[in-house]
């Protein structure tokens, strides 16, 4: 089933995904962008365009970056209002989720289920950085 990605963020953020997408992967003309608020411009006419794009045998994703922030509020709007249910939004969206969802095999069906296992595997950790101590037995 083809699949159609779209990254809709505050500033530059969804170009530099994109940019990422292409240097580690070769996939990042595969991502639609938004880079909202760089300009006086409303960037709802490209979400809308996105949302019509994507056919009754096709899938999308639309990655946001601030969970109730004015882009997701956008998105989700836009989207309710479109009454597609084969496209789904993500939001905090990191690096991580967007390479899984977006090297997904072609054949592979996104439900809800397979969306929330990618998101469970791309979450943010916390890197130690403290070496062990070593153990004295005196």
């Amino acid at each position: 089933m083809k699949k159609r990605f779209l990254v809709a963020t505050h500033g530059q953020l969804a170009s530099g995904f994109q940019s990422s997408l292409t240097i580690l992967a070769d996939k990042g003309a595969e991502l639609n962008i938004v880079d909202a608020y760089l300009t006086d411009e409303d960037y709802t006419p490209l979400i809308e365009e996105f949302i019509e794009s994507v056919g009754e045998n096709e899938q999308g994703v639309i990655f946001t970056d601030l969970f109730g922030g004015s882009v997701n509020q956008k998105v989700v709007t836009k989207l309710m209002m479109s009454k597609k249910d084969q496209i789904f939004v993500i939001s905090n969206s990191n690096l991580a989720i967007i390479l899984t969802l977006v090297l997904a095999p072609e054949k592979e069906i996104f439900t809800q289920q397979t969306i929330n296992e990618a998101i469970n595997e791309s979450q943010v950790r916390l890197v130690t950085t403290q070496l062990p101590k070593e153990e004295t037995f005196f």
